[in-house]
């Protein structure tokens, strides 16, 4: 005859309800890690992660982690008329600072102009602003048309202008901007505008 077991106040408990616990605060442990690391990637203003197009050419990439609008001064116009980059509102624009006299600058033209060509002219436009002098503008202007192979418009800041407000720390310079007209991305120095990561990250502008 077996011994009958004693009455308990409450029900029978067994480990599994405490590993539940602890598998469940471990989940929100490590959400709150991926959070955190999540709120360290460099997000643009339009809420896309671009951090991802900085590496092979585009490596030296630079997010904009807060909304910089372009300023708002003037340079010339292909017909030398002021402008400015507000003008292209409602596109995704590519300012690229340049100047002849700047080897990188005339090495990685060819590859925007093959951008240009690429993406089209609808949503997208790349703005190569040349920052020789005065006297200096149709010899630009021809070597861009030459480089280019007629697919890039010249624009010229000879007194540098536009150049001072975009803080550019040297040539070239290229700056990304949304449909709006925000800042989203830049890069100092040459780059292959013509690889796949360089379409990709366009593409990625063009799609907010």
């Amino acid at each position: 005859m077996s011994e009958e077991q004693p009455e308990r106040d409450g029900p029978v408990t067994t480990g599994k309800p405490k590993r539940a616990q602890f598998a469940l605060l471990g989940a929100l442990l490590i959400g709150i890690i991926l959070y955190g690391v999540y709120r360290g990637v460099p997000i643009s203003p339009g809420g896309k992660d671009f951090a991802s197009f900085a590496a092979g050419p585009l490596k030296g990439l630079e997010i904009a982690k807060e909304p910089i609008p372009q300023p708002p001064n003037s340079f010339a116009g292909p017909d030398g008329a002021p402008t400015q980059l507000s003008a292209f509102h409602g596109k995704v624009v590519l300012v690229n600072l340049w100047a002849t006299w700047c080897a990188p600058c005339v090495t990685e033209m060819p590859t925007l102009a093959a951008l240009q060509q690429g993406m089209g002219d609808k949503d997208f436009k790349v703005v190569a602003i040349s920052v020789d002098k005065a006297n200096e503008a149709e010899a630009a202007k021809k070597e861009l048309a030459e480089l280019s192979k007629g697919s890039l418009t010249f624009y010229h800041d000879p007194k540098m202008a536009i150049v001072y407000p975009l803080k550019a720390r040297g040539f070239p310079t290229s700056i990304l901007y949304d449909r709006q007209g925000k800042e989203l991305a830049r890069l100092a120095g040459e780059a292959d505008w013509n690889s796949p990561e360089a379409r990709a990250l366009i593409q990625a502008a063009m799609a907010q």
